[in-house]
């Protein structure tokens, strides 16, 4: 045990030896790996920023959004539309679902559409109704005609003139993204007695947003699910879904991949020449003395590890830099050279590429052992004699 100690001891202090005597070795081994790995992680980050800005995108245009339009016929009953929990839990997508019904006029001159909610529904629209319980008048802060407050709304023929509260709504809020005009949003129990004397059919309208928007099949499970919902509850109406439009982003993305393995076959190529090269030369130089060491009983696994963990130190701490690096000059590069504006990759968001890089690396390491295995195992009477 003292023996190998004392063996490990004394080929690490050769190794630092070594980059001391010869410091254009490790130094040219560091620089290598480090620029390599900072330009490919500039390469690979832009990837992922493009990635996030057409996502990003595509979701402020509601790519991520299933919309259904139900027609119910006259005289049947209410349908088993699925309530906001059963969607999250089955689905994984937020929704909200409305009953159009009617219109009506909001002060003056604006007019706004009336809609109700199923009782299933009661504790998401609930806390949009006014603090009495009575009809809300709903906007986008962003395009709101009525400042907040009371307002009269006229108009419905089977109701008298009332009052409602006007209550404006973040733009993004699902249900604004439903009714982007603003809506009258009524209790249920207000809209029975008119909807008794509809004998005519009745509508619902859905929408629903993916939490985590990966791929077209996230949209696409869901539109199974709605179309599945429509024959079984006998329902007219269509649903739609910009799952066509991610589907051929996902095949630009497929193909960039493709340039992500290429490029990452390139650093193998130049990292695994150079360490294998700069780990045999060195080998060869210090061969007779590793030789004298393996006829006193050393074994030849101590000295290819020398090398492997020689090289995995130097690789290891330019990788590190190159990613601190990046991290810190990230910004300035995305926008002043890929012209993406101001996105920035958190760790977690570029972590899949360096575990990449990484892997890559290992691998060259791994790969410029083998002259070493071959000059270690090679007979003690050829190199002595």
């Amino acid at each position: 045990m003292i023996s190998l100690i004392l063996t490990i001891l004394y080929l690490a202090k050769d190794t630092v030896h070594r980059w001391f005597t010869r410091a254009s070795s490790p130094l040219a081994r560091v620089l290598v790996v480090y620029f390599l790995s900072l330009c490919a992680l500039f390469f690979l980050g832009s990837y992922v920023i493009s990635a996030k800005a057409i996502r990003d995108k595509i979701r402020s245009r509601g790519g991520d959004l299933v919309a259904a339009f139900f027609v119910i016929p006259g005289g049947s009953g209410s349908p088993c539309i699925p309530s906001r929990a059963e969607t999250q839990d089955l689905l994984g997508a937020d929704s909200v679902a409305v009953i159009p019904a009617g219109s009506a006029t909001a002060g003056e001159r604006h007019p706004v559409q009336i809609i109700t909610y199923d009782f299933r529904r009661a504790g998401q629209f609930m806390p949009l109704l006014s603090p009495s319980g009575g009809p809300t008048l709903l906007y986008p802060e962003d395009n709101a005609p009525l400042p907040p407050g009371p307002v009269d709304i006229s108009g419905i023929s089977q109701w008298s003139n009332f009052t409602a509260m006007v209550r404006h709504l973040p733009s993004d809020h699902l249900l604004m993204r439903l009714v982007q005009n603003g809506a009258l949003l009524v209790p249920p129990e207000l809209v029975e007695g008119m909807n008794a004397s509809n004998s005519g059919s009745r509508y619902i309208r859905m929408l629903l947003q993916v939490q985590e928007l990966e791929n077209a099949e996230s949209l696409h499970r869901i539109s199974r699910f709605l179309n599945k919902l429509k024959t079984l509850e006998k329902l007219e109406g269509n649903v739609s879904s910009a799952a066509a439009l991610l589907e051929e982003m996902d095949i630009i993305l497929g193909n960039q991949n493709q340039c992500r393995a290429t490029f990452c076959l390139g650093i193998v190529a130049i990292v695994g020449i150079l360490l294998t090269a700069l780990a045999g030369m060195e080998y060869r130089q210090n061969e007779f003395i590793y030789t004298l060491m393996k006829s006193f009983g050393i074994n030849p696994i101590l000295l290819v590890g020398t090398f492997i963990m020689e090289n995995l130190v130097l690789v290891s701490v330019s990788f590190a830099a190159a990613v601190t690096t990046f991290m810190y000059s990230q910004k300035i590069i995305v926008t002043q050279f890929f012209k993406m504006g101001m996105y920035s990759l958190e760790l977690q968001e570029i972590m899949p590429e360096i575990r990449l890089i990484s892997f890559t690396l290992l691998f060259c390491v791994l790969i410029s052992s083998i002259p070493i295995m071959v000059a270690a195992n090679r007979q003690i009477g050829r190199v002595l004699k």
